[in-house]
């Protein structure tokens, strides 16, 4: 649903039910009006929310949940809320307010915190103007894991986490009949986050490997010299867990090693403190999320080949930053669609939103970064140049460098960065959203005597004419999927792609997380030739 049909329809829309857990199906309940008049017992068969169905002695009876009470211990327990969002804390407390603040306002309401009958969570309410309550929605802090299997069992419809749903979590989603929960129809990429190590801009050390950056957060390199800088013990600085950054931070520098913080790390609860507490300490390292970065001294990251990753919002958005992450709602059609259907619309509505232009803002407000499209001319993108120098793969020859660059040269390349699974010409599941903030960004910039470049790249694998052919192909396959979302604004919007292969390379071919980076689409805009 289009945010723009979303609030045409608000006016109109009811709040509805859901239940708190799933239902005991096949359990003897007990219905009796409201009243007390009179009473009927049977097995619960079914119930969405609405409407209890009793088969009885008398046959099957459908009985709305507003003109009786359930008793029993198989009764399900309602809560008058819309849906709910279990999610962990850090998403919870920074990110939720600010995306409800603004849903609200686009809907013309005003939101409202209320207690929650439900543990760790906080209820929030959108009133109408007349002060009635339009919708109440819960929003349970839990970990990853806990919101994976409230999904499961039905009790969340949305899910909210820093990381990928794992795959015995998907397999049981699968069979669950909930649908694949990493397709594109149930992924959605709601904010980006990504964490830049800061020092004092009197230390010598000038770049750090991610191998290095987890070491010396746990406490294993202790000393500068390790890495190239003076005889001197390093000083840690870190944040805790409930900013953004530390979550983000410990998930990918210490995932599957077994390390975590060294408690010898002096703690803060804010970017601000954290970066002057670094500034003034010629031996201090510490990290905060880039858009909290400001002007501190931060470390490019280093590859395993070499490359170096500069930490910036621009790197983040284009995938091509290590120390990133994406924050995810993972829902399913089953869930939303239960109920009634004016509580299904506000859901997806409210899904609707997150995916929208309106929502970026709020996401910026929260310390993370926004997926709005950002704008990069090539003479300020030294690294590509110097990575192409660098790449020492036999096929990836001068002339074939030379090309590529030709042809960008010039050029302004946008944050919109289209990347495949391995050996296939399939777009991964962030491409959806991406695609149709590309096609807003076209279809609203003056794209007068210009036009778009979509150049595709691939990894090394196979030779430099197998992997030219692959990456035109992943080029036209981005083409016909922009064409196909822009209608017949396509007819005003010029196109043209290419296929450079293995040159250019983002990251390093020796990984699979660099090799991944490098088949892409990248988009660019330049004069028309």
């Amino acid at each position: 649903m289009r945010i723009g049909d979303f609030s045409r329809k608000l006016a109109i829309w009811t709040t509805g039910a859901m239940l708190l857990g799933s239902v005991a199906l096949g359990e003897p309940v007990t219905l009796r009006a409201l009243d007390g008049s009179v009473s009927m017992t049977g097995e619960l068969t079914s119930f969405d929310g609405q409407t209890y169905v009793l088969q009885s002695l008398l046959g099957e009876l459908k009985l709305s949940k507003d003109d009786v009470e359930c008793l029993g211990d198989a009764c399900p327990e309602i809560l008058n809320v819309d849906f709910r969002l279990a999610g962990e804390p850090v998403l919870v407390n920074r990110l939720v307010p600010p995306l409800f603040e603004a849903f609200g306002k686009v809907a013309g309401l005003t939101m409202q915190r209320q207690p929650s009958e439900v543990p760790n969570a906080t209820s929030y309410d959108f009133l109408m103007a007349t002060g009635d309550v339009f919708a109440s929605v819960d929003v349970p802090a839990v970990d990853a894991g806990t919101a994976f299997q409230a999904l499961l069992d039905g009790d969340s419809e949305i899910v909210m986490t820093r990381r990928t749903v794992s795959k015995p979590e998907a397999e049981k989603m699968i069979n669950a009949g909930l649908g694949d929960p990493t397709s594109a129809a149930n992924q959605i990429v709601a904010a980006l986050d990504g964490v830049a190590i800061v020092v004092s801009p009197d230390n010598p050390v000038n770049s750090i490997s991610l191998d290095e950056i987890g070491r010396v957060f746990a406490g294993r390199i202790t000393n500068w010299s390790v890495l190239g800088g003076p005889n001197a013990a390093i000083r840690l600085y870190r944040l805790d867990d409930t900013v953004n950054a530390a979550g983000a931070f410990g998930d990918v520098v210490f995932s599957g090693n077994g390390l975590d913080f060294s408690d010898t790390a002096q703690t803060f609860d804010n970017a601000p403190d954290l970066l002057a507490a670094v500034k003034g300490d010629p031996v201090g390292i510490g990290f905060v999320n880039i858009a909290a970065l400001g002007a501190a001294h931060a470390l490019p990251v280093r590859r395993t080949c070499g490359y170096l990753a500069e930490p910036s919002a621009f790197a983040v958005k284009t995938g091509e930053y290590p120390l990133a992450s994406n924050v995810y709602f993972y829902h399913s059609s089953l869930r939303t669609s239960q109920g009634s259907p004016d509580r299904a619309e506000k859901l997806n509505g409210f899904l609707g939103f997150v995916q929208s232009p309106a929502a970026q803002p709020a996401v910026a407000s929260a310390g993370f970064i926004d997926q709005t499209i950002g704008v990069m001319p090539i003479e300020i993108q030294g690294r590509r140049l110097i990575n192409s120098i660098l790449d020492s793969q036999k096929d990836a020859t001068f002339k074939r460098v030379q090309a590529a660059i030709t042809e960008l040269a010039e050029a302004e390349r946008l944050s919109s960065t289209f990347r495949f699974k391995a050996g296939i010409a399939q777009l991964d599941a962030r491409a959806v959203g991406d695609i149709r903030r590309l096609v807003d960004y076209l279809v609203t910039t003056d794209l007068t005597g210009k036009e778009v470049v979509l150049a595709g790249f691939s990894d090394a694998a196979g030779t430099a004419s197998q992997n030219e052919r692959l990456s035109l192909k992943r080029a036209n396959q981005v083409l016909d999927q922009l064409k196909a979302a822009l209608g017949t604004d396509a007819e005003n919007v010029p196109f043209v792609t290419f296929g450079f292969g293995e040159v250019v390379p983002l990251g390093c071919n020796d990984t699979p997380e660099g090799r991944s980076v490098n088949r892409r689409v990248e988009v660019w805009i330049r004069d028309a030739r």
